[in-house]
């Protein structure tokens, strides 16, 4: 879908605004008691650009394809539904504390969810 004035990601400032969601959203989760520990050997950088792409996307900018490699990156990292709902809970944060309406902020989560299944495996974290 292009980007035009109407979408929360021109309200936000197109991919500079995404990218402050983003950051803002890792800040939170490394605060996290229950999340931290999943980002000790992650490319943060690497993750902060993917995860920038997919979430301008839900936003109204530029396609990403968001779901390639996704599994493969959450594989046998032990991830659970709850793990996964905190993380939601901290990108709807991330999205108001930017300005984004909570109406706006809850359907974005309900983009995120779609890759619920395919981060979550309750398997043990090595």
């Amino acid at each position: 879908m292009a980007a035009d004035h109407d979408t929360p990601f021109a309200r936000l400032g197109g991919r500079d605004g995404v990218s402050a969601v983003v950051d803002e959203l890792y800040r939170r989760a490394g605060e996290d008691v229950e999340l931290a520990g999943y980002f000790h050997t992650t490319d943060m950088e690497t993750q902060r650009n993917r995860l920038a792409d997919m979430i301008a996307e839900a936003m109204g900018g530029p396609p990403a394809p968001w779901l390639k490699g996704l599994e493969q990156a959450h594989r046998g990292r032990g991830i659970t539904h709850r793990h996964f709902s905190l993380m939601a809970a901290h990108l709807i944060d991330a999205l108001e504390h930017h300005g984004i309406d909570p109406d706006e902020a809850d359907l974005l989560a309900a983009w995120f969810a779609r890759g619920r299944e395919v981060v979550v495996d309750d398997a043990p974290r090595s």
